[in-house]
């Protein structure tokens, strides 16, 4: 395809089907292929045994680098960001609070609650727009409440959260929404290490390894990766499972019909239209071939999961949605090999929880104007609206 015809995927909105059309027709030219990224040239990883690969290859695509240039910036240090010793060292100290009690008590009472409290929220209305009352809202809450922010101030830390993700797009309105999070959280921090409480803060001010503490800078990091690595990802799966449920009534009445069915649409939904589509990663800072193409020191290649997870050759009719489809040791969604997501377990259990509740709620569910729904975007990926009636 000549340079000029190659989409730019830091830059289009490829929405719908656009960017599955985009991706299928570079699959099927080859495994790797030339595409733009922010108007440079790149590479595009796009088979299902190339990306698996790939992901494995640390030498060769080094996980860290990329994230030194598009988030780290505003976020901080964090394991996301190193390599070898110094990010299993400080994997090690970040997750296990993530793995605690805290947790478990969120998976198995608290994220009901929060979904049935945006459902309250709702009143006597009979129509919203349910990605700005719920989808939008339901894993920004989760956190919240795992970090021990007060009720009365979770609007107020989202709307800081969802800021702070704008960078690179907007890096002044980032920083200062950063800046923001990390005036408010240091008091609490203060108090954590004098007072300890059962809740994600506390484990993180309290974790040690090998005689090592996390300082409140890279605790503040950490949180901070919460947001950009778990509460984005969830929120854009959460909109589009409901997207994709609603954009053909039957599924919804399947899943209304058939509740056994429900964790099949999510590993289907995880599959079909991941909220990651492509991740951005950089080449080693030398010259580097893959799958028989030359890949130029230090260049964009990017992990395009949504066309890996249409693969023909390992997913029958890849383009269809079907909740029957026994796919999920298949996915490429959560990234396999050493970087493998750590928040993937309880990303499943908001999905699945507030599936549960939408449906007990509001089985009437319908979704209008479906035009204004389609998920777009090349890298995360989610519906902006939602308009429903029920």
């Amino acid at each position: 395809m000549p340079a000029a015809e190659l989409h730019d995927f830091a830059h289009e909105d490829l929405t719908g089907n656009a960017l599955h059309n985009a991706l299928r027709d570079a699959r099927e030219r080859g495994p790797v292929q030339p595409a733009l990224f922010g108007g440079q040239p790149a590479f595009l990883i796009c088979s299902h045994q190339s990306l698996a690969e790939a992901f494995r290859d640390n030498a060769r695509f080094p996980p860290a680098d990329a994230y030194r240039i598009t988030i780290e910036p505003v976020q901080g240090v964090t394991f996301q960001t190193m390599e070898g010793d110094q990010h299993r060292l400080y994997r090690r100290l970040a997750t296990p609070a993530f793995q605690s009690r805290v947790v478990e008590a969120m998976e198995q009472e608290g994220l009901a609650r929060i979904a049935h409290e945006l459902i309250d929220r709702l009143g006597a209305r009979r129509s919203a727009d349910f990605a700005h009352e719920f989808t939008h809202r339901v894993a920004f809450a989760v956190i919240s409440r795992m970090l021990g922010i007060p009720t009365n101030r979770e609007d107020v830390f989202r709307d800081w959260a969802v800021g702070f993700l704008e960078f690179p797009r907007d890096p002044a309105h980032s920083r200062q929404c950063a800046d923001e999070i990390t005036q408010y959280l240091l008091p609490i921090l203060a108090e954590r290490r004098q007072e300890p409480r059962d809740d994600i803060l506390s484990g993180l001010v309290a974790a040690e390894v090998d005689g090592r503490r996390l300082t409140d800078e890279e605790i503040l990091a950490h949180i901070r990766l919460l947001f950009s690595a778990g509460a984005s990802t969830t929120t854009d799966a959460l909109g589009n499972l409901v997207y994709t449920l609603l954009s053909e009534p039957a599924r919804w009445q399947a899943l209304l019909d058939e509740p056994t069915l429900r964790a099949g649409a999510i590993e289907e939904l995880l599959r079909w239209e991941t909220p990651v589509a492509i991740l951005p990663r950089l080449s080693a800072p030398r010259a580097v071939v893959f799958h028989d193409t030359e890949i130029p020191p230090a260049t964009f290649c990017l992990f395009a999961i949504a066309a890996a997870n249409r693969d023909p050759a390992v997913f029958d009719q890849p383009d269809v949605f079907d909740m029957h489809r026994d796919s999920s040791k298949k996915l490429l969604s959560f990234g396999p090999g050493p970087r493998l997501c750590p928040g993937m377990h309880l990303a499943r259990r908001q999905l699945a929880v507030a599936l549960d509740v939408i449906l007990e709620r509001l089985p009437g569910l319908q979704l209008l104007a479906p035009e204004n729904a389609v998920p777009r975007g090349a890298i995360l990926r989610g519906p902006a609206r939602l308009e429903v009636k029920w």
